[in-house]
């Protein structure tokens, strides 16, 4: 029998395993299947559904124009810092804590700013991703913002007053209270003079002179029941002095702000209005609330001699959402809203009617992102076969399951013999939420760090005894990032003060071994080779360091690039390092000749495939084949990809995704024709890693469906005919 028809014949032998944490789900299957002419190319696959993961509503956003950051707060106290240069990259993310309740948030001159229900002003270190000071002075606060010129920021509290706060110095400092009201103060805006702020509250508008704390309208709003209160949710104010408000009857009214009466008024929502926002030229208004439909109000001139101009509905949006709209905002040429059903929506800002080509091309800019941090929460111990489940304020060790049933049928799903296992859960003890975590490929050590520590667990695996490790040196810091060595002997730590250590582990008392020097920004990725011998980091702003960690110096630096790296891994063949950015594109550097690898080369001369360009998902991670040098697997949350550097690179008339495996049915890489195989069967797809004692992949995906079981109803949508 020829050499290759035996290895098909043995790697259809091979089969994926299902496991679920109480039911095996026997209707799905998959293979992965590689050119038999390099090796059998055909994986054991553990598919793992039972992270038990839980998305947080989105609370409030807001935009840094300048510097083009996107602050998402969730319900968790989280905040997430997106950077909109790189297509919508998750940069970092500041965790939240159980005392931290976000209600607003606000950019002032590349500051942030958040406050809420225990009625504190905090700034936060975009470096060290955590809290620089809190202030506190009042009652609640339920809004916050800054004036244009960025000096004072104003809170409106549960007690009725507005309070301004000085920004001119490096610390926020209390500036003064306006003259109070009976009811509380929900939501605010400044007129773009800095003269002028005008307040939302309980039946009623009011506008303030900043100069005298004193009000100088109110205008009073109709209830639609006597006895049920009309709160003003949201306000803007134009540089006309037009007020615009949005209140719990559903209404859109538009004020003449000098005089106190109603312009325009819709019944544009049939709940509560919860957000609204002005585009930059005042000719485009935006609503939403807890009807998820956005209405768009367009500045329109009347015919005749006059030029009378009013304000006329123009647009409904229903892409995106189905739970309510809390936060939205206007970020360059997207309209980005978020809520209740935790996605990050998009949608253009202006859709030019009459126009079929700009409208085509506005059609990009409607994008839903998952809720799922870029960041993984989850880890493999490979040779122990152990899953490890990072949530907010504990860690889950699970073991694998197995199965005795073999099968000849390619793709086959196979039931467990031996269901997974939670062996170990560990509880944190503080307030502060983890913010990473890692465990040892042996399974042997488990290691977590939250704001203010590194916290170490030694494990013995029969019976499971947790063993915490107590004595750790005080010079070790809180961590961003933690990895171990593939000898279990090293735990390397990307600090919140930007700098790589390493532990040496011990279960009495480990030692740091050496602190490199602090990198300049935020350490967002760690690589490790299978020796040991190098480490990288990576930071927020594109620069890739090797450290030579037998000799504690840096070996070498990789080229800048202006993009964010999102994933990077070692080869286990080769001394290359696997890079992989926010704007999609792919670099292999070989870090003994210190360049960029034959294949990365020949891959940017060609180009990347313009479907893989357009894609909006982030790669998350980067496996090398165990066994085979040539194979690579890239996955975000959409795709599974496997790169046969042996191919050669698919061309712009190759159709590069296909939505399942029946789609190549029949077919192999080699009658495929490129190197670029991809798979969207997994959905989504969390992590994936390889498990060293044979050739058997593991994946952890998220049912959606579990998730969305757990929302709240829907606002019920009257549909045509009932």
């Amino acid at each position: 029998m020829p050499l290759n028809q035996e290895r098909r014949k043995r790697g259809r032998k091979k089969a994926k395993i299902e496991e679920e944490a109480m039911a095996v789900d026997e209707s799905t299957t998959t293979e992965l299947k590689r050119d038999d002419k390099k090796e059998d190319g055909t994986y054991t696959v553990h598919r793992v559904k039972f992270f038990n993961y839980q998305p947080n509503a989105i609370h409030c956003l807001a935009y840094d124009e300048n510097r083009e950051r996107l602050a998402v707060v969730r319900s968790d106290g989280s905040i997430e810092i997106w950077n909109l240069k790189h297509n919508f990259n998750q940069e970092r993310i500041i965790t939240g804590s159980q005392t931290s309740k976000l209600d607003s948030v606000a950019w002032v001159n590349g500051r942030l700013f958040t406050t809420g229900f225990q009625g504190d002003i905090t700034e936060y270190d975009l470096v060290k991703n955590t809290a620089k000071y809190s202030v506190l002075y009042g009652n609640a606060s339920w809004c916050l913002a800054p004036n244009h010129s960025g000096t004072l920021l104003a809170t409106g509290s549960d007690d009725g007053c507005v309070r301004l706060f000085d920004l001119t110095t490096e610390k926020v400092s209390y500036d003064r209270t306006m003259n109070p009201q009976a009811q509380r103060i929900v939501s605010l805006a400044w007129h773009k003079s800095d003269e002028t702020i005008v307040t939302g509250s309980i039946d009623n508008i009011k506008v303030w002179n900043v100069a005298t704390g004193a009000a100088v309208q109110r205008i009073t709003l109709q209830r639609a029941f006597k006895k049920r209160e009309n709160i003003v949710w949201c306000v803007a104010i134009l540089t006309d002095y037009t007020i615009v408000s949005g209140d719990s009857t559903g209404r859109t009214i538009f004020w003449d702000g000098r005089v106190g009466t109603m312009l325009k008024g819709y019944t544009s929502h049939r709940m509560d209005i919860l957000s609204l926002c002005v585009t930059k030229d005042e000719k485009s208004v935006f609503t939403t609330g807890v009807d998820p439909t956005i209405v768009q109000f367009s500045l329109s001139v009347t015919d005749g001699l006059d030029g009378a101009r009013s304000w006329v509905r123009s647009r409904h949006i229903t892409h995106g959402h189905t739970h309510d709209v809390r936060a939205m905002v206007i970020a360059g040429n997207f309209l980005v809203s978020g809520g209740l059903d935790t996605n990050l929506v998009t949608n253009p800002v202006d859709v030019s009617p009459g126009q079929p080509q700009m409208r085509t091309q506005m059609e990009q800019y409607k994008r839903v992102y998952p809720p799922f941090p870029q960041k993984s929460l989850i880890d493999c111990a490979g040779r122990a076969k152990l899953l490890l489940f990072q949530y907010p304020y504990h860690l889950e060790v699970w073991k694998l399951g197995s199965t005795s049933i073999t099968s000849n049928k390619d793709g086959e799903s196979l039931p467990v013999s031996e269901r997974p296992i939670k062996i170990l859960d560990i509880q944190t003890k503080g307030v502060e939420q983890i913010v990473c975590s890692s465990i040892s490929k042996d399974g042997s050590w488990i290691a977590y760090s939250d704001v203010d520590k590194v916290k170490l667990f030694h494990l013995s695996l029969d019976p499971p005894v947790l063993q915490k490790v107590a004595c750790l040196p005080t010079q070790l810091c809180p961590a961003h990032n933690l990895l171990f060595s593939p000898d279990s002997s090293k735990l390397f730590s990307a600090t919140s003060s930007c700098s790589v250590q390493i532990l040496l582990l011990d279960a009495i008392q480990p030692s740091l071994q050496h602190t490199f020097h602090a990198m300049d920004n935020s350490i967002v990725l760690l690589g490790v080779d299978s020796a040991g011998k190098f480490v990288a980091a990576a930071d927020v702003e594109g620069t890739i360091i090797v450290y030579n960690v037998s000799k504690f110096k840096v070996h070498c630096r990789l080229p800048r690039y202006d993009s964010q790296p999102t994933a990077l891994a070692f080869s286990s063949h080769a001394p290359e390092l696997f890079i992989a950015y926010a704007d999609q594109m792919l670099y292999e550097y070989n870090i003994e000749q210190k360049s960029y690898s034959h294949w990365s080369r020949s891959l940017h001369k060609c180009k990347l495939h313009h479907a893989w360009l357009r894609r909006r998902s982030k790669v998350t991670r980067v496996v090398y084949s165990a066994t085979n040098p040539d194979i690579v697997f890239l996955h975000d949350v959409n795709m599974l990809c496997t790169i046969d550097k042996s191919k050669p690179l698919p061309k712009a008339h190759h159709q590069l995704f296909k939505k399942n495996l029946q789609d190549f049915k029949g077919q192999d890489m080699g009658v495929q024709g490129h190197s670029f195989f991809t798979n969207q069967q997994f959905k989504p797809l969390l992590f994936l890693d390889y498990l060293d004692d044979d050739n058997s992949l593991v994946m952890v995906e998220y049912p959606l469906q579990r998730f969305i079981e757990n929302l709240p109803p829907t606002l019920k949508q009257k549909k045509f005919g009932t």
